[in-house]
């Protein structure tokens, strides 16, 4: 994958995933770590740097992490409430840790997606969509064999088409974020954009945005919006003005229209896809 690709994808990834240092089950049910990381067995698990929660500098015994494995598995009823699970189990995953898992998982979902035959252009793709299918992989795993669309979109280098196409059913915020990613890979590429820069711009934790709301964070959606089309002045208060461009561009990007900054919008935010680009798709 290109090099901005992988810089950029724990600061995309966070915001929708987390940093869940303890173990705890996703909302398949699957025991997970970290930024989303799924753990296929104990075995696994066994292999990462986890440490004691109450002595963080002594790390925990295979017995110890197979017991909060176990503890963790047996409870389903918690599945997908990952703050649920945060004083269930006695070993933490290491903040070091948790990037080496993620930087290891990554690289391995790219390893099994460019046995696709459909993503076998995969490293020539424009970083954009890279970085596109990758948050898809992430979530639903490299297995999109009941994606017949998407996948044939991505063979076609049709990133508008594979904007509809590339979505996980409930996923909100990680849907908006991969249609703007697929939308600026159709634009980069029109446009002769260098493929190796990656044009979406995470933005990362920020918070959820009222009308009458005014400061710094205000002034960030006020100036995405202005740069995007939907907005012609920066005042720092989100006022009418504001919010009304605000449900304009969540109207374009397939969002709740409720002019409030949600982690769903602020996600499609980081598009450098203009508003008059955006209106033809």
């Amino acid at each position: 994958m290109r090099s901005s690709v992988s810089d950029a994808f724990l600061i995309f990834t966070e915001p929708i995933e987390g940093r869940v240092p303890y173990l705890y089950l996703d909302s398949w049910g699957l025991v997970t770590v970290g930024t989303g990381c799924r753990l296929d067995s104990v075995d696994e698990a066994m292999t990462l740097p986890f440490v004691l929660a109450d002595q963080p500098t002594i790390g925990a015994s295979t017995r110890q992490i197979r017991e909060a494995y176990t503890a963790v598995q047996s409870r389903p009823d918690l599945a997908g409430r990952p703050l649920d699970f945060a004083g269930r189990t006695a070993v933490r995953l290491t903040e070091d840790g948790v990037d080496e898992l993620a930087a290891r998982r990554l690289a391995a979902l790219e390893d099994r997606l460019i046995r696709t035959p459909e993503f076998a252009g995969f490293p020539r793709w424009p970083a954009d969509a890279q970085l596109a299918l990758l948050s898809l992989a992430w979530a639903h795993g490299p297995d999109f064999s009941g994606w017949p669309d998407l996948r044939a979109d991505c063979a076609a280098g049709d990133w508008r088409a594979a904007a509809d196409h590339g979505r996980i059913q409930g996923a909100t915020q990680r849907n908006a974020a991969d249609r703007a990613l697929f939308r600026t890979a159709a634009h980069a590429t029109e446009n002769h954009w260098d493929p190796d820069v990656l044009w979406y711009r995470p933005l990362g934790h920020r918070a959820e945005l009222h009308p009458r709301d005014s400061g710094a964070e205000v002034v960030l959606l006020q100036e995405r919006l202005l740069v995007l089309g939907y907005l012609a002045t920066v005042s720092g208060v989100l006022d009418v003005e504001t919010e009304l461009a605000l449900r304009e561009f969540q109207r374009a990007h397939v969002l709740l229209v409720d002019g409030v900054a949600g982690p769903a919008t602020w996600a499609a935010l980081g598009t450098a896809v203009p508003a008059t680009v955006a209106a033809h798709t």
